[in-house]
């Protein structure tokens, strides 16, 4: 999150491991892939996970 702060890139944040409706949705995206974070741009799934650089 620092990265798209750093670079004034809004975005949401969800919570996958408490909220059962966000996790769904992430595995939706991620086709069952448990690492976080999922990252989603305009709606299409980008990687699971910090790359390098980070994508977004």
């Amino acid at each position: 999150m620092a990265y798209y702060d750093s670079k004034g890139t809004p975005y949401t944040k969800y919570d996958a491991q408490n909220d059962r409706g966000a996790r769904e949705r992430m595995f939706a995206y991620t086709k069952g892939d448990p690492t976080v974070p999922a990252i989603v741009v305009n709606g299409e799934y980008v990687q699971s996970g910090w790359g390098s650089p980070p994508h977004g």
